[in-house]
C-alpha cells in the first residue's frame, strides 16, 4: 500500500477521493494504452502532448498554499481540442524553485512540466505506484465519464538533479477509446 502525502490527502478528500479509493497495482497490470502513458520515468506533459498530438493546456481548479507548499487540483487539456487529458493533484515543495519558476508555477497558466521543459530545470519522474480508480466525481465532471468508469493513474515524485523532491502528483487519465484518436 502507497501512503499519498498528507497534503495531497487533504486536498484529495475535499473532492471526496479518499486513500481507499485507489487500488494499487503493479506497472505491469496496468492495462495498454495507459500502461505506455503512465508507466515510465518521463514527464506526464511531454508524453499526454505526444499521445494526443497536441500542446496541453491548463486548469486550475483549486489552489492551496501552506508553508512552503504549494498544492492544486488541475486539468491539463489539449489545446487543439480542448478535451481533457489528466485530472491531476500536485503538491509542489516552492523553496527547491528558483524565482522565476516559483513566479510561473503560481501564475498557473501552463502545466508544470512544461514550464520546466521550457526554463531547462533538470528533472526525473519516480512513479511511486500505480492505481485504478473507481470515476470521482471531478473526473466524470471534467472527463464526461459514467460513475462507473474504472480509470488509471500513477503517484509521482519529481526530483531535481540533487535528489530534492519537487513535487508529488496524483495523476489520473480519462478513458481512452482508441477508436477516437
Amino acid at each position: 500500500m502507497y501512503r499519498i502525502s498528507e497534503f495531497l490527502e487533504r486536498i484529495l478528500s475535499e473532492r471526496g477521493i479518499s486513500p481507499n479509493a485507489f487500488k494499487w497495482i503493479a506497472g505491469e497490470d496496468v492495462p495498454l494504452p495507459y500502461r505506455d502513458l503512465l508507466v515510465h520515468d518521463r514527464d506526464m506533459t511531454s508524453t499526454l502532448a505526444d499521445f494526443h498530438r497536441s500542446a496541453l493546456g491548463l486548469d486550475v481548479l483549486n489552489m492551496s498554499h501552506d508553508q512552503g507548499e504549494y498544492a492544486r487540483e488541475v486539468i491539463l487539456f489539449a489545446k487543439d481540442t480542448r478535451v481533457p487529458v489528466e485530472y491531476g493533484a500536485i503538491d509542489l515543495i516552492l523553496d527547491h524553485f528558483k524565482p522565476e519558476e516559483r513566479e510561473a508555477i503560481i501564475e498557473g497558466n501552463e502545466p508544470l512540466g512544461s514550464i520546466l521543459n521550457r526554463l531547462e530545470y533538470p528533472y526525473r519522474s519516480h512513479p511511486n505506484g500505480f492505481f485504478s480508480i473507481k470515476a470521482p466525481a471531478v473526473c466524470r465532471e471534467q472527463f464526461g465519464c459514467s460513475e462507473d468508469v474504472k480509470l488509471y493513474g500513477r503517484y509521482n515524485k519529481l526530483m531535481n538533479a540533487e535528489g530534492r523532491v519537487l513535487a508529488l502528483i496524483v495523476e489520473i487519465l480519462p478513458e481512452i477509446k482508441l477508436g477516437n484518436l
